[in-house]
């Protein structure tokens, strides 16, 4: 949001959804020519069935602005409305360390998420008992090489009972490598290939239907697949240690099935997930089953209940 205005302005944003009269609004105050950043929501959890149908089913909402203390509006745009049913565990703390764009931020709070931007600075100093998850944003030890030598510290974390995500990496910016003096990052082996599924309307299969990471806080159904974009996964793993279990498969048509793009595997008291599929693409895109299985991620292994500090 951008004043272009010689004087400050004082004044307040509102986002309405159809005959919602009272809306969301948020104060907002700018400097001449200041640009600022402004997140106006509703963090109070709603139940599915209390929503009613035509506003699950709205695709626009009203943003608008105007001035403090007067009963006008000064601009107003109408922006795309996309409603996901995601749940996420209660009381729950993420930590993120991003790569490229801002999706994790902004896919974070929109599941109404208490979250924070990591640094490599915090993993380094093992600064991460606070956190039930964190999440390496896609090809994020690419991005942050001086978080190799920290990993034993996100290890130490997962052990210590929390759960970490990494999501997708190349193969040669993942597989153990003595020349670029890059272990094995995974708790137990994952090797990578160059596989990928290029067809987003792939058929996914349920591995292990009843797995709880497809069960809570959402039951994960074949639905949550639909309306991709681009693609399903890349740099699929060749190989994984026993200790993982794989819980999706899919593949291009007449194409083996890849089985490991979605892994999970118990590490001391913690649990470690490495996922293939693009998440961030679907994410970014707003696509509802995505939230849904992100939100199953970020929750797994709490279930409700804070780890002890």
């Amino acid at each position: 949001m951008t004043n272009n205005e010689s004087s400050r302005f004082i004044g307040s944003t509102k986002i309405s959804v159809i005959s919602d009269a009272e809306g969301v609004s948020g104060r907002i105050a700018l400097e001449p020519h200041e640009t600022s950043k402004l997140t106006v929501g509703n963090r109070s959890p709603v139940s599915f069935g209390k929503i009613p149908t035509v506003l699950r089913n709205t695709r626009l909402a009203s943003i608008s602005i105007g001035e403090t203390d007067r009963n006008n509006s000064i601009t107003q745009q109408a922006v795309a409305l996309i409603y996901s049913d995601a749940h996420t565990a209660r009381g729950l703390r993420v930590g993120y360390l991003p790569s490229f764009d801002q999706t994790l931020e902004e896919s974070l709070a929109a599941l109404g998420v208490e979250a924070k931007e990591l640094t490599v600075d915090d993993a380094q100093k093992g600064e991460l008992a606070d956190y039930d998850t964190i999440i390496i944003d896609n090809r994020g030890y690419e991005a942050h090489p001086e978080l190799i030598p920290a990993n034993p510290q996100l290890l130490k974390f997962v052990s210590a009972g929390g759960t970490l995500i990494v999501f997708y990496h190349k193969d040669n910016e993942w597989n153990p490598n003595s020349n670029k003096s890059r272990p094995q990052l995974a708790p137990y082996p994952i090797l990578l290939d160059d596989r990928r599924v290029t067809d987003e309307n792939a058929p996914v299969r349920f591995l292990q239907p009843n797995h709880p990471m497809l069960t809570f806080p959402n039951r994960i159904t074949p639905a949550d697949f639909k309306n991709w974009i681009q693609e399903r996964g890349l740099y699929y793993p060749r190989e994984w240690d026993s200790h993982y279990q794989a819980l999706l498969s899919t593949s291009d048509q007449g194409e083996q099935p890849l089985h490991g793009g979605l892994l999970v595997a118990r590490y001391g008291r913690g649990n470690y997930i490495y996922t293939s599929m693009v998440w961030y693409r679907q994410l970014r895109a707003g696509v509802p089953g995505a939230y849904r299985m992100f939100a199953n991620m970020i929750s797994y292994g709490h279930h409700g209940h804070r780890k002890k500090r």
